[in-house]
């Protein structure tokens, strides 16, 4: 079934935090990727990465680090796409590698995420503009604080205290023109899933099935969605300075709703929001 996707822009960023991505911006929007490199296409675990793998034309295949790697073409698009495993550390270390190994112009995560705001449903995708880690920070007797973390910026070639990762403006200009594509998604009974292109995501090592924790990461990041990679890889592509999207459906709820808990909503839904994620993707690539 052919269905056309509803888009939504968010409203824009606060003054406020707009400076802090501004000085956060370690990937350099709007920089000239290397022209003969691939496309680094990460996934945390099999199931966000099999249909992709349907649709690719495989030329190699190896394991790095113990994990499966795909080197061929996926929409006309020289790729290299991985399975990074599941949580910050597993991200990190693994796109540190394939960076080093594949030099990619670009780096694209497809996945599954954890619903925060109310706006997005089971099924619906996001293409967030800034991703943060939630987890990072002060736990004292009577509160949470985050903090900043002092990362490479390779845009002033020094240490910096970052908040945010943005993501890279030109790949994030393509991600736009998906409002006017046309795409097959698997709906959610009835539903059709809604696209939204902007917003903030945010990312931990903790699989979050807590409605007051849901609602401590909307209030303290507005955020959209939480998963546990996508900030880890934005990081490393910062750092790297590779420009880096991620494309995340969410396949539950953060904490529930009614009488479903996270963690059963994500058993019944995650290989459909995980095809939704990557169906975007491929057609993001058509589009790059």
């Amino acid at each position: 079934m052919t269905r056309w996707f509803k888009f939504m822009h968010l409203p824009a960023i606060a003054p406020v935090l707009l400076i802090t991505i501004a000085l956060s911006a370690g990937s350099a929007p709007g920089q000239t990727p290397p022209p003969d490199g691939p496309c680094l296409v990460l996934y945390a675990f099999d199931a966000e990465g099999r249909l992709l793998a349907e649709k690719m034309t495989i030329e190699k295949t190896d394991t790095i680090l113990g994990r499966a790697v795909q080197i061929g073409r996926l929409a006309d698009e020289r790729v290299v796409l991985a399975e990074s495993g599941i949580g910050m550390t597993n991200a990190a270390m693994t796109t540190q590698k394939l960076i080093d190994t594949f030099h990619p112009k670009a780096i694209i995560f497809s996945g599954i995420a954890g619903a925060i705001d109310t706006s997005i449903h089971i099924g619906d995708i996001t293409v967030c503009r800034v991703w943060s880690e939630h987890d990072y920070g002060y736990l004292g007797k009577d509160s949470l604080r985050v903090e900043t973390i002092e990362v490479f910026n390779p845009a002033r070639d020094t240490l910096a205290e970052m908040s945010y990762y943005t993501v890279d403006s030109a790949l994030y200009a393509t991600a736009e023109k998906l409002s006017t594509t046309e795409m097959e998604f698997a709906p959610i009974g009835q539903r059709e899933p809604r696209l939204t292109v902007g917003g903030a995501g945010v990312s931990g090592n903790m699989f979050i099935d807590n409605r007051e924790k849901r609602l401590w990461l909307s209030d303290r990041f507005n955020a959209l969605v939480v998963d546990m990679e996508s900030a880890a890889v934005a990081q490393v592509g910062t750092v790297n300075g590779v420009p880096f999207i991620i494309f995340r459906s969410a396949s539950d709820l953060a904490g529930g709703s009614g009488s479903a808990t996270a963690r059963g909503e994500i058993d019944q839904f995650f290989q459909t929001a995980a095809d939704n994620a990557a169906t975007v993707v491929l057609t993001y690539l058509q589009i790059l």
